[in-house]
């Protein structure tokens, strides 16, 4: 056997050696580093579950916000609408056909100067008598006289 010989034979049965303890090192280490991937893995999908759980029921609270808010403010703006007319804007705005009523009653009496003022006070008053039955009848007050 010549030097190169013995020296490939040698350098052969170290790299055997060192690849098959390598291999046999991971083949041992293989089932407990699946077992903490597995763990690992479990974890992170925990997470991931919880956070939609979390995320879900903070889109229900929003959208119930939302929801009792957008009630909230119609209620409110109803009640403004039923409490009080807005005589800033011009022409005024009266709902529903109000307005033609009022037209009429303002251009019939626009040549006597300040008796407009009469048939606005007449209508808050009537006004101010409608609120207070719609509110008697959300309240169940009953009307014993009529």
């Amino acid at each position: 056997m010549t030097f190169i010989e013995a020296l490939t034979f040698y350098l052969t049965s170290l790299l055997k050696l060192v690849f098959n303890g390598f291999t046999n090192l991971l083949s041992y280490l293989s089932e407990p580093l699946s077992w903490l991937v597995w763990l690992i893995e479990g974890i992170w999908y925990f997470l991931t579950k919880l956070f939609e759980v979390v995320v879900a029921i903070l889109d229900i609270f929003v959208s119930l916000f939302q929801f009792f808010g957008a009630l909230l403010v119609g209620f409110l703006r109803t009640i403004k609408g039923l409490l009080w007319i807005d005589f800033g804007q011009t022409p005024i705005y009266y709902p529903s056909t109000v307005s033609i009523g009022m037209k009429t009653v303002v251009d019939a009496l626009s040549p006597t100067g300040l008796l407009t003022v009469v048939p606005l006070v007449m209508l808050a008053i009537v006004w101010l008598f409608f609120v207070y039955k719609v509110f008697a009848l959300l309240g169940g007050e009953v009307d014993v006289d009529a």
